[in-house]
């Protein structure tokens, strides 16, 4: 066995090297595990994290006016500060033992084909590249997984197209092979859509797409050789464009919640915010931070009020957003501010704005603010916003003191996700 695996590493020593790196960094996510005293699938997808993988993050620091657990916004903040290279180290991470072995044993299998009739550093490169750009396309719809299946299926890809000019090739990587490897890549179609796995078939389509165009340019021999290479070469710039949109993703609302939280200019954190909102109504706590932001431009507070009644309208179920609609409510003082936020829920809610307006308690006993600042401790969420008592007027109104969220820790991430992908 040992024998056998020394003479494997010395003559295909890219393929082996590849393999190995694969297995460390699985070894090194083990080891992070136990020294950690963690099992869990959180405490597996921060070993990643630490160990260079892509993972979505989510802000260890909200705002208590916004804090809620049950809605973990966040995404790949290490991507989006520009750590390009995680991408490349995704691919050489697994999610466990099985598709770890998997992969290694078909990229053995297929490396020991392609390895001896390409160089080694032709070889190593397009190893790299086929990593890289399998997993490309999985980012732009927020998947961020991770393995060398997309790998093994670029050179799955050349194969086929090595095998007509090879006949050694073609005397092993049979018929049988390629209806194998093109079943399980339909395979994994079918148990994606059921559910039964998670797994990247945009990746394995990519790396299978990558290969066959990989080994139309190996087997060219036509006089126009040299320019399909040159071609194939050139078109790797676009690699450059693609990485960069994977870094600036403008298109996710979240991105822009994420750059909201790196700027100190209030009006171009309100014009970030705005935009997330108009990206992913879907996500509460950016119109509830933006709801914020703007309360902290205005002497009465209807744009904000407005903001997080539409908030509202879209996540029913975020509480906090309630409670925040709640103090909210509390700034108007006159009569007429009073009538005019009324309008506003009738005009957002329509039928369901008595429903609204009991819940949001708009006929409760006049609630006044004073100077006694959010507590924090041991008391239930409530009580921590509890910033507005009832007593007599005062003769001066004041805002919250600070409703700026904290910013993010970097060194202290915790996993969004439930699961990786494979």
């Amino acid at each position: 066995m040992l024998h056998s695996l020394r003479s494997f590493c010395s003559r295909f020593p890219v393929t082996a090297a590849f393999i190995a790196i694969a297995v460390g960094l699985f070894i090194a996510v083990q080891v992070y595990r136990i020294n950690h005293n963690s099992a869990g699938q959180s405490d597996f997808d921060d070993a990643l994290w630490k160990l260079g993988a892509v993972q979505p993050l989510v802000f260890v620091h909200d705002h208590p006016l916004i804090e809620e657990k049950d809605y973990p916004t966040g995404g790949p903040f290490d991507l989006w500060a520009g750590e390009w290279w995680r991408i490349l180290v995704s691919g050489f991470h697994h999610g466990d033992l099985l598709h770890l072995v998997m992969n290694c044993i078909a990229i053995g299998f297929l490396g020991h084909l392609i390895e001896p009739v390409m160089r080694n550093w032709v070889y190593a490169l397009f190893l790299i590249v086929a990593t890289f750009v399998s997993l490309l396309p999985e980012y732009y719809w927020e998947h961020y997984p991770v393995g060398l299946s997309g790998a093994a299926f670029a050179m799955f890809g050349m194969l086929i197209l090595l095998r007509k000019t090879d006949e050694h090739i073609a005397e092993v990587f049979t018929d049988r092979e390629i209806h194998w490897g093109l079943g399980w890549l339909l395979l994994c179609f079918v148990l994606t859509y059921l559910g039964i796995l998670n797994i990247a078939n945009a990746a394995h389509v990519t790396g299978f797409l990558y290969g066959l165009l990989a080994g139309v340019v190996v087997i060219n021999h036509s006089r126009w050789k040299s320019l399909f290479r040159f071609a194939f070469v050139a078109l790797h710039l676009a690699l450059i464009p693609a990485t960069w949109l994977v870094c600036h993703p403008y298109w996710n609302g979240k991105y822009y919640w994420y750059l909201a939280r790196h700027t100190e200019d209030l009006g171009q954190r309100i014009t970030y915010l705005q935009q997330g909102v108009d990206l992913s109504p879907g996500e509460p706590k950016i119109g509830a931070e933006l709801a914020l932001s703007l309360y902290r431009t205005e002497s009465v507070p209807f744009a904000s009020w407005e903001t997080i009644l539409k908030s509202l309208k879209r996540n029913r179920s975020y509480e906090k957003g309630v409670e925040l609609a709640r103090l909210i409510w509390k700034q108007f003082h006159s009569e007429d501010q009073k009538a005019q936020a009324r309008a506003m829920v009738d005009e957002i809610f329509g039928d369901e704005s008595e429903d609204w307006s009991d819940r949001l308690q708009l006929t409760q006993v006049e609630m006044v603010q004073t100077d006694l600042a959010p507590e924090r401790g041991g008391k239930g969420p409530a009580e921590e916003l509890l910033f507005l008592k009832e007593q007599g007027p005062q003769t001066r109104t004041l805002k919250p003191q600070d409703l700026t969220a904290p910013q993010v820790d970097p060194g202290s991430p915790q996993s969004a996700v439930e699961g990786v992908t494979l």
